[in-house]
């Protein structure tokens, strides 16, 4: 796996206290493009319809509420025609095989990643990159702790799709928070990466720097940055650039 790493990150730790190392429950504490695996074009119409209301459903369908905390979710609103494809395992195992595209890693209830999606869809119509692949990861990360000796403890085992999630993105998944030195890895969110003839070639954690508070949202300085970081990134998938699509 190529390891020439480019991760403009807010600092793990800001990530775990903003709640997105965590599920739901935890949150506070914790035009197409050539040689990508699955397009649109290769899902039945229905289908693709489907999964877009899907994924607007997830995001939006948490406006106006709150956590169990009774920390107030920040609202979103997804356009129709956004670029988000929630993917199987099977397509996103097909595109770290031998394709080219981007994968977000997140979950809605995540406030970080409720201020991502927007620069996200934004950064993929900018650059002509057709589709994002989505993938869930609240409920296949397991759990792990320090134990005694300072070993490390499987507290909930993660899924055989989440490990083999971890194994491809190799140095692009940030060490564990509490578990620093170990060796140990976690998807964060939200996490973006880029794939280029099935090797992931760059990554982005959080939103940005100067955003520390994921419950106010991000300013139009703070959001044109991200666009702009989430835009440079996909010109690396072959096809992709502001002015044409191959």
């Amino acid at each position: 796996m190529k390891h020439t790493i480019r991760i403009a990150t807010v600092m793990s730790a800001l990530l775990v206290l903003a709640g997105c190392g965590n599920t739901d429950d935890s949150a506070d504490e914790n035009q197409s493009v050539n040689g990508d695996s699955t397009t649109t074009d290769d899902v039945p119409d229905e289908e693709v319809a489907a999964l877009s209301a899907e994924f607007i459903e997830e995001y939006e369908g948490l406006n106006g509420g709150t956590n169990s905390r009774g920390a107030e979710y920040m609202d979103v609103t997804i356009p129709e025609d956004h670029r988000f494809l929630p993917s199987s395992e099977a397509e996103i195992r097909e595109l770290l095989e031998d394709g080219d595209g981007a994968i977000y890693f997140g979950f809605p209830e995540c406030p970080w990643c409720r201020n991502a999606v927007g620069p996200l869809n934004e950064a993929a119509a900018a650059v002509n990159l057709e589709q994002i692949h989505y993938v869930n990861v609240s409920d296949m990360r397991g759990q792990k702790s320090r134990g005694q000796g300072n070993n490390v403890e499987v507290d909930e085992e993660a899924t055989e799709f989440y490990e083999y999630l971890l194994e491809e993105l190799g140095e692009f998944a940030p060490e564990y928070p509490g578990l620093e030195g170990s060796g140990e890895r976690r998807i964060l969110v939200p996490l973006v990466v880029t794939v280029v003839e099935g090797e992931v070639v760059s990554s982005h954690l959080g939103t940005v720097e100067s955003q520390t508070d994921p419950t106010i949202p991000l300013d139009d300085e703070q959001r044109q940055e991200l666009i702009s970081t989430y835009s440079e990134m996909f010109e690396e998938i072959p096809g992709c650039g502001p002015l044409y699509c191959e």
